[in-house]
């Protein structure tokens, strides 16, 4: 079980225990009109089911995210085409504090060490600056816009997608060798 420790925060697989909690945050539209891969509504029982599928996924880095009490999920999750995308979100209450990017960045890091990617994929819909905000700061780069179905919207939306190569990272974080980029 890997487990990631930054300044403010720790990151652990998602567990059992998480459940109520992943389940009450994703009640929230204004995280789910921000995701592109969530049922709406969504119940403890899709928390659950979520759980057990990425216990099982060896091939990916998922994360949930703790200080002191739950405060969301961050991962990067291989395709079955080898190809990696980086996925986040946070519970609304802790929006706006500098968390995410604090957990996105461990992640990415971890992600390029452990499974020896060359490039990271992202998106985030065009109205989500904040979100835009977290992967600029991480050196990602456009890499076009595609429609995307959003549930809780009901509707498509337009969806920024941007990549981060390995070597960009480490020119802005340090070499991924040491514990600089952690």
């Amino acid at each position: 079980m890997d487990i990631l420790v930054t300044r403010r925060l720790t990151l652990r697989p998602p567990l059992d225990v998480d459940a109520d909690a992943i389940a009450t945050a994703l009640q929230n539209k204004d995280v789910t009109r921000m995701l592109t891969n969530v049922p709406n509504p969504y119940g403890l029982d899709d928390a659950v089911n979520w759980i057990k599928r990425v216990d099982e996924d060896k091939h990916s880095a998922y994360f949930s995210i703790y200080r002191q009490k739950f405060l969301g999920v961050v991962s990067v999750q291989t395709s079955e085409d080898g190809e990696a995308d980086l996925g986040y979100w946070l519970d609304r209450s802790a929006w706006g504090q500098g968390f995410m990017s604090e957990a996105a960045r461990a992640t990415v890091s971890h992600a390029f060490r452990k499974f020896g990617f060359e490039t990271i994929s992202s998106g985030a819909y065009e109205d989500n600056r904040a979100s835009m905000a977290i992967l600029r700061k991480l050196g990602f780069e456009a890499d076009g816009a595609r429609p995307h179905f959003n549930p809780t919207r009901n509707c498509q939306v337009s969806c920024n997608r941007v990549v981060l190569t390995r070597s960009r990272f480490e020119q802005l974080f340090g070499s991924l060798e040491t514990s600089v980029a952690a």
